[in-house]
């Protein structure tokens, strides 16, 4: 069975993404939401600037089903799930 992470579009795509968003929303919230995902400042620029400092805090915390019900905090341990949980951020609307 296909995992969200196998239709991770790679590093490339990964970055072009995270400097669009720095553009906007590299401050000190994001900062905040880097602090609980590990210092990834990259994934918590994307987070912020597609839900916000309160809802981001909120759902690093929860079991998302995107992610087969394993918590973002608890993706950043696993490379393949670093993939997962990229992949679940770039889809994000």
């Amino acid at each position: 069975m296909k995992q969200l992470e196998d239709e991770y579009l790679g590093d490339a795509d990964w970055q072009v993404l995270v400097r669009l968003f720095e553009e906007d929303y590299l401050d000190d919230n994001a900062r905040t939401l880097a602090k609980q995902l590990d210092g990834n400042l990259d994934m918590a620029v994307i987070l912020y600037g597609k839900r916000g400092l309160k809802e981001g805090l909120w759902w690093i915390e929860q079991q998302v089903p995107a992610l087969d019900s394993i918590r973002p905090a608890d993706c950043l341990k696993d490379p393949k799930l670093i993939k997962r949980l990229r992949a679940a951020l770039m889809r994000m609307p």
